[in-house]
């Protein structure tokens, strides 16, 4: 488990830290495809 290996021992503390970094990632992906489906890229 990805919590075990950061040496967090609530996975709950996992989520709060690095939340925010998915999120951003999802958010920039979409835009990338956004724009390869408009031909943009």
């Amino acid at each position: 488990m990805v919590a075990t290996r950061l040496g967090h021992a609530d996975p709950a503390i996992t989520l709060r830290v690095y939340v925010h970094v998915i999120r951003s990632a999802e958010v920039a992906a979409a835009d990338v495809f956004a724009k390869v489906m408009s031909g943009a890229a």
